[in-house]
């Protein structure tokens, strides 16, 4: 009997702990879709949407062009080039179209912010590249673009991204296609504009005269292998007779008939002003504006030499002042010493002035191959491939040959690495300028944003970082100043002749003869700014404009905020938006600058 009554007694304990326990207990977990409102699976779902259409995309280009995917560091095709066939043109355009539609499907308004904005990067590449398979025409209008691949080998060789032996094996592989490419570029090449066929003509020179740049770059693949050295001489020496037979063709059969349109026309021009550049701007507009843009700098720079050598700018004008700029310059062997010294004294200047973020990533200063002389700046910055994890980039710099007379070497260097300009190339292509956006805009997590282009974006900040160094004291003479003043009169002469000449205001004679008129150049020389502006509409205002926004920008947050302004945070803010357009740069700086005004100060 104890023993029954026990046993209830402990059975009661019992129930009553437990319904104590359950009463005192945390509700249990929520299920996943009770956790999430509708909205925010909706959005999670169209991002879900968004990143299948980007990684099909990058699929689409690795398949049609695998030159590009391995700019963008996308390294399964490395061994072929692409293939430039209207066949393969007209596949690629139908699988874009078939990609902007799926994409166009996705509910834009569930995403949050970022997400809405990859959104419409992704959709603005698509419509570019639609656009300009439908309307360019480049197989049969450009003959520098069959000649492109000779430059991504030789930058495959020099980049240190994956395995030597495999871009070694690579790059020999897309060497013996060269042939293959110049036979296409035959059977497609109609009537190009005369600038172009010549300057084709000129590079496929270049090309044969220093296609042996490969036999360095090989030799470490090839030094313990005659096999694998006969391999790359054979495939050199295929690719130089491929060269002069491109160049007998197009002087034969191409240059007679060369009489296409450098003009871009008004309609080219405003759909790369709206959809490329995501710009609410007009022809109109962008021509009022690079107009208004080189009488304010060419004032500028009247001043500039006064200030220089008043005695000089009242008898010659800032031409009679440029001409007295001091012409010392380190030897051919020392330029890129130079250089790497300037970069250092850079990072270490503004890193001390606190104006900008250091950046992170490697830089190797080399010396560019001659047989890219007729188609790069003598100093180009090459940026990472953008989806690599090895994040070096490259700055090229092009020396006067061996070959040359001690005269022209002379001058060459005088005219192009005198100090004073050494020091507003470092600035502009290095520290603050081209590599250090360059190496924000990677930081970006969004892989939208990191194979998007944006001109407007990168053109503005390299001319906004001469105008930064100036102002931080970077500059240790006068002459660097007058130097910057002349570049910003030569940027807004290209973009006035940009805007004028694309929108058939100006024919191209008539913006050479501007160049001559106004900046005292050869009719060489002034052809040659023509050229350059006839490939790329909107390149040459993209430099005017970016920098003119950048320093809106600027003085408007300086008269808002007053004392709470932080110059660097606002430089940050604004490179590691990545690649966007500006007018999306400015938005979101924006809107993270009212989240931070909400913190109480």
């Amino acid at each position: 009997m104890k023993s029954a009554a026990a046993g209830k007694f402990f059975t009661g304990m019992f129930f009553g702990c437990l319904v104590f326990l359950l009463a005192a207990a945390p509700p249990p977990a929520r299920a996943y879709e009770d956790v999430l409102t509708t909205e925010e699976m909706q959005g999670t779902l169209e991002n879900t949407k968004l990143s299948e259409v980007l990684e099909q995309y990058l699929a689409t280009i690795q398949m049609f062009d695998p030159e590009r995917a391995t700019r963008l560091g996308i390294h399964s095709a490395d061994s072929y080039l692409t293939s430039r066939t209207p066949e393969r043109e007209a596949k690629q355009l139908e699988t874009l179209r078939n990609l902007r539609a799926k994409l166009l499907q996705i509910n834009k308004g569930a995403m949050y912010p970022a997400s809405r904005l990859d959104y419409e990067v992704l959709n603005h590449m698509l419509e570019v590249e639609i656009y300009e398979l439908e309307n360019l025409g480049v197989l049969a209008k450009r003959p520098q673009y069959y000649l492109e691949p000779v430059f991504l080998i030789f930058q495959m060789m020099s980049k240190d991204y994956e395995d030597y032996n495999l871009r070694a094996a690579n790059a020999i592989a897309r060497l013996r296609q060269i042939p293959v490419v110049l036979e296409q570029a035959e059977r497609n090449l109609t009537k190009p504009p005369e600038f172009w066929t010549r300057q084709a003509i000129k590079q496929s020179s270049d090309c044969i005269s220093y296609i042996s740049d490969f036999v360095a770059v090989f030799r470490a693949y090839t030094r313990y292998d005659p096999l694998l050295k006969a391999q790359v001489d054979d495939a050199i020496e295929k690719a130089k007779a491929a060269f002069a037979r491109y160049s007998a063709f197009l002087e034969k059969d191409i240059l007679p008939v060369s009489d296409g349109d450098l003009s871009s026309g008004d309609v080219v021009y405003g759909f790369y002003l709206e959809r490329l550049h995501g710009l609410d701007m007009t022809p109109g507009a962008a021509y009022s504006h690079s107009k208004k843009a080189f009488k304010t700098s060419l004032k500028e720079l009247e001043r500039e030499a006064l200030t220089v050598d008043a005695l000089a700018a009242k008898e010659k004008g800032w031409k009679g002042v440029l001409d007295k700029l001091p012409k010392d310059h380190p030897a051919a062997s020392e330029v890129l010493k130079v250089f790497q010294d300037e970069m250092d004294r850079a990072y270490q200047h503004f890193d001390e002035h606190k104006v900008v973020e250091f950046p992170r990533a490697r830089l190797l200063i080399k010396q560019m191959p001659n047989f890219m002389a007729s188609v790069l700046p003598y100093v180009y910055y090459a940026p990472a491939f953008a989806l690599d994890d090895t994040r070096i980039s490259e700055l090229f710099v092009l020396l006067p040959p061996d070959t040359v007379s001690e005269a022209v070497r002379e001058k060459t260097l005088a005219s192009g690495f005198n100090y004073a300009q050494v020091e507003l190339l470092t600035a502009y292509s290095i520290m603050p300028g081209i590599h250090l956006r360059n190496f924000e805009a990677s930081s970006n997590l969004s892989r939208i944003r990191r194979v998007s282009r944006q001109p407007m974006v990168a053109n503005g900040w390299a001319c906004y970082a001469e105008l930064l160094a100036e102002e931080m004291g970077f500059y240790s003479s006068y002459w660097s100043r007058f130097l910057r003043c002349y570049v910003r009169l030569l940027r807004s002469a290209r973009a006035y002749a940009d805007t004028a000449m694309h929108t058939r205001k100006w024919t191209p004679a008539e913006a050479s003869k501007f160049f001559q008129d106004k900046l005292y150049m050869s009719k060489a020389q002034a052809d040659n700014e023509v050229l350059k502006i006839s490939l790329a509409p909107t390149e040459g205002f993209s430099f005017v404009y970016g920098l003119d926004r950048i320093l809106e920008m600027r003085r408007y947050y300086q008269r808002t905020e007053a004392k709470y302004f932080d110059l660097r945070k606002f430089h940050t803010l604004f490179l590691k938006m990545g690649e966007i357009p500006i007018d999306r740069i400015e938005e979101e700086v924006r809107r993270q600058k009212k989240e931070d005004n909400k913190i109480i100060r």
